[in-house]
């Protein structure tokens, strides 16, 4: 039997369980279904793409309102605003022609001249659409933000109440409703948000109803003779996880779907937050800040209303791509073995081959992953440059580690330590990087070690100091950590100036701030966040790999 043969099979085989494991993993998952397919009441913001409103000179074209909100009409017959400024005036008019509602709010901040335009394009709106707002909010969560004090907004709310015969309200975080409860007072209906991955103590998918359900209890027993509504609610699809809470299409379309007869259970409106993706809060809250919308950023329904839903619905391209590129992985190593080595050793040469498919797999799958994840998290034209950058690490890594694997242990030579790559970056390029002798491939292989250790330094030391809005970057540098600890464990050809087990301080140093990093992210995210644990056991798989010299081979260990 022929090496490419054996190889050719145990790739069709490995291929062929990929494929079935993306297909267990994208299973469509039965929930029940939300009646009619239309839920009460969406919150809506116009910004798509690089659009942002804190770019006080943009505004929302009347054509995109238009497209929205024809969207919109298929799955809500309402919308809540946070603005009547920068083109959002609109609304009220699309809405009174296609029959759907308005709860107009009116952003209250810190700035009493912006608060006092607020209020008057807000009032306009109403004056000139009555017959599509419904509400006036006057104020988002302000008392959080602490830029106005419950005296000042009480001031507000009643000149607000005495300019319109609209229903008038405030909305803001239930606690802050429990800590100013003679707001309600001022109120016509008390609209609390309750959103369970944010929480102090993060809730999970499967308690969420549950917590819910308590938390609406205690709000109408603070608030007996005020109406209640849920001014904010949902789940994100995407980003990091926050202890047992895990964002997820499938989780958001879960919570969705079974938040709304609980809703109509307990006798409450609400509002789900929101109506479409919105990457400008990805600048300020991450990854999962863009990721809450029923509806995609590229104006898509992210899921159905009713009937099953699949995690990754493009999950059969994914699957292929990562297939393809683990082909590709394989003819880049070039594995050959000359046919009478094989017929001695078929057993050791069919689970070489085995191992070697297995990997390429892998690889190819979190390559694919990698590149849907860079189109979920960068913001802007730096994070884009790195984050390519970054993938093309992982790259490379692959087609060096799987080049380097299948020749002989005697031609695998050690990276260079960080201080002679350090060194070496601070002469003029020429023989200390070009050539085929183990001096500048030993430079080569240390500068690769060396960008993936720092990167996952930095990203290590950013989750363990400030890890609120910071993805955990698994699938980034899950191929360098498991790769280049694998490599130390494979015997290499040595070098006279690099003895065996000497440990260099830069080395050691980055081994320090990965795996003292990666300790720091597991204790503070604490038990239940599984996302973490992994994470940080991949830091600690990279520093082992950055702090362990490879073993040299027999033949050069004298």
């Amino acid at each position: 039997m022929s090496s490419r043969l054996i190889g050719l099979v145990a790739f069709v085989v490995t291929a062929a369980i990929a494929w079935g494991f993306w297909s267990w993993a994208n299973a469509p998952v039965e929930l029940p279904d939300v009646p009619n397919a239309h839920v009460a009441c969406t919150s809506y913001a116009p910004f798509r793409g690089r659009q942002t409103p804190h770019n006080e000179s943009f505004v929302a074209p009347p054509e995109q309102i238009a497209e929205d909100m024809a969207i919109l009409k298929s799955v809500t017959d309402c919308v809540r605003l946070y603005s009547a400024r920068q083109g959002l005036e609109e609304v009220s008019v699309q809405a009174a022609q296609l029959g759907m509602s308005v709860l107009q709010g009116i952003w209250i901040g810190a700035n009493p001249q912006n608060n006092q335009m607020e209020i008057d394009a807000a009032l306009d709106v109403v004056a000139r659409n009555p017959q599509a707002v419904k509400a006036v909010i006057v104020g988002n969560e302000v008392l959080l933000r602490r830029e106005q004090s419950p005296e000042n907004l009480r001031k507000l709310i009643r000149e607000v109440k005495a300019r319109t015969d609209k229903p008038v309200t405030y909305a803001d975080v239930w606690e802050f409703w429990m800590k100013n409860r003679d707001l309600a007072d001022e109120v016509d209906f008390v609209t609390v948000h309750i959103l369970p991955y944010w929480e102090d103590e993060p809730v999970s998918i499967d308690d969420a109803m549950a917590h819910l359900r308590r938390i609406i209890d205690e709000v109408k027993a603070a608030f007996p003779n005020k109406p209640i509504m849920i001014g904010e609610t949902g789940w994100p699809s995407e980003g990091r996880t926050r202890g047992p809470a895990v964002p997820s299409l499938v989780n958001q379309a879960s919570f969705i779907r079974d938040f709304i007869p609980l809703a109509r259970n307990l006798g409450v409106d609400y509002n789900l937050i929101e109506a479409f993706d919105q990457p400008w809060k990805r600048v300020q809250e991450g990854t999962v800040g863009g990721h809450w919308g029923l509806v995609d950023e590229y104006r898509e329904q992210k899921f159905p209303l009713t009937g099953p839903v699949v995690e990754m619905p493009n999950w059969h391209w994914l699957a292929a791509g990562g297939i393809l590129v683990a082909g590709l992985l394989m003819i880049a190593a070039g594995r050959r073995i000359p046919d009478h080595e094989i017929d001695e050793h078929l057993g050791r040469e069919i689970a070489g081959w085995v191992s070697a498919v297995t990997a390429a797999q892998l690889a190819g799958a979190t390559l694919l992953l990698s590149i849907d994840h860079l189109s979920l998290v960068n913001r802007g034209p730096v994070e884009w440059a790195i984050g390519i950058g970054l993938w093309l690490v992982s790259a490379v890594t692959a087609v060096v580690l799987a080049r380097r694997w299948a020749g002989p242990a005697e031609a695998r030579i050690q990276p260079a330590p960080v201080i002679e790559v350090l060194r070496a970056l601070r002469r003029p390029l020429g023989i200390d990087w070009l050539g085929a002798g183990d001096g500048p491939r030993g430079l080569r292989l240390g500068l690769l070690k060396g960008l993936a250790a720092v990167a996952v330094a930095i990203a290590m030391i950013g989750l363990a100091l400030d890890p609120r809005y910071r993805d955990f970057p698994i699938v980034t540098f899950l191929i360098p950590a498991i790769g280049w600890a694998v490599d130390a464990l494979m015997p290499v050809a040595g070098r006279a100036r690099t003895p065996r087990l000497r440990l260099k301080i830069e080395e050691a140093l980055l081994a320090l701030m990965i795996g003292g990093g990666a300790l720091a992210v597991a204790i503070g995210e604490g038990p239940e966040n599984g996302e973490a644990h992994l994470w940080a056991l991949i830091g600690l798989v990279f520093a082992a790999a950055v702090a362990v010299a490879p073993r040299r081979s027999q033949s050069d260990s004298v």
